[in-house]
């Protein structure tokens, strides 16, 4: 495994300096290289352990575009997510709600999400501490996540590097919208994208027809990692009924805890 590394540069003269890495990147944007050079720029103002770059739409699995790491590696590494997890994946909802802008973990998680099994098993296993991705929708109706990640045993982005990373998101858009418009006119005829997931009928699947619409929406709320002080809130029904319906929904699946539901809903994945 290897991958690529940039480290933060100090900054004397910020008007030259950034004139001098716009003026990279309006060079480099009808390159094949471009987000290599839009990683270099980010990871000069805060040190990035991750760079990568994925391209969602709501009727496709998301598309690796770039990343810092040795290519085979990252597609290996991300097999399960494009695989169905990144249904699960907090940011998928910028895509459904048509968000743009940086975006972090707190913007889109939901309260008890840390404690939840997506994020043990997928965060936690890859040592990431931090993520904040810039949110580019495109004119085509798909969207460009750009991914920066902190690991162990660095500490998560501080404020100043947060405010750097925000003071730059107009220019990240622009490049990206640009760069991405240049790469719809050098595209070649291809297989097509693997189609997506639809979360509710992945559900639905792991007990067929038995699983209820509000079951149904129990077990959407649970594997996002929502609390059922959480779920309650979102559903406007009591802590209690939450708890009668994962009762239910433990029954009829077969298993007897959140962590097994999550196995349960993976082997549906692996299954489809």
């Amino acid at each position: 495994m290897r991958k690529t590394v940039v480290a933060p540069e100090p900054v004397v003269r910020p008007l030259a300096w950034a004139s001098a890495r716009l003026a990279r990147l309006l060079r480099g944007h009808r390159e094949p290289g471009a987000l290599g050079e839009l990683h270099r720029f980010l990871g000069a103002l805060a040190a990035v352990s991750n760079f990568i770059v994925f391209e969602f739409a709501r009727d496709r699995q998301p598309v690796l575009v770039d990343c810092n790491y040795e290519r085979d590696y990252m597609l290996a590494h991300m097999a399960q997510y494009c695989g169905g997890l990144y249904l699960l994946d907090p940011f998928w909802r910028t895509v459904v709600d048509g968000r743009a802008g940086l975006v972090t973990m707190d913007d889109v998680a939901p309260e008890d999400f840390r404690q939840s099994e997506y994020f043990l098993r997928h965060y936690q296993a890859t040592d990431v501490v931090d993520e904040m991705r810039f949110v580019v929708p495109l004119q085509s109706g798909h969207c460009v996540h750009v991914f920066v990640e902190r690991e162990a045993p660095l500490s998560t982005f501080d404020e100043p590097e947060r405010s750097r990373f925000a003071d730059v998101e107009p220019l990240v858009r622009a490049f990206v919208e640009c760069h991405f418009a240049w790469r719809e006119t050098q595209r070649t005829p291809a297989q097509p994208p693997r189609a997506g997931f639809d979360l509710r009928e992945q559900i639905g699947l792991m007990q067929p027809g038995e699983i209820t619409p509000r079951e149904t929406d129990i077990i959407e709320l649970m594997l996002k990692g929502h609390s059922a002080k959480s779920i309650a809130g979102a559903l406007d029904i009591e802590e209690g009924t939450v708890s009668n319906h994962k009762r239910n929904i433990y029954a009829k699946v077969g298993v007897h805890s959140q962590a097994q539901l999550f196995d349960r809903f993976l082997r549906t994945l692996t299954a489809g």
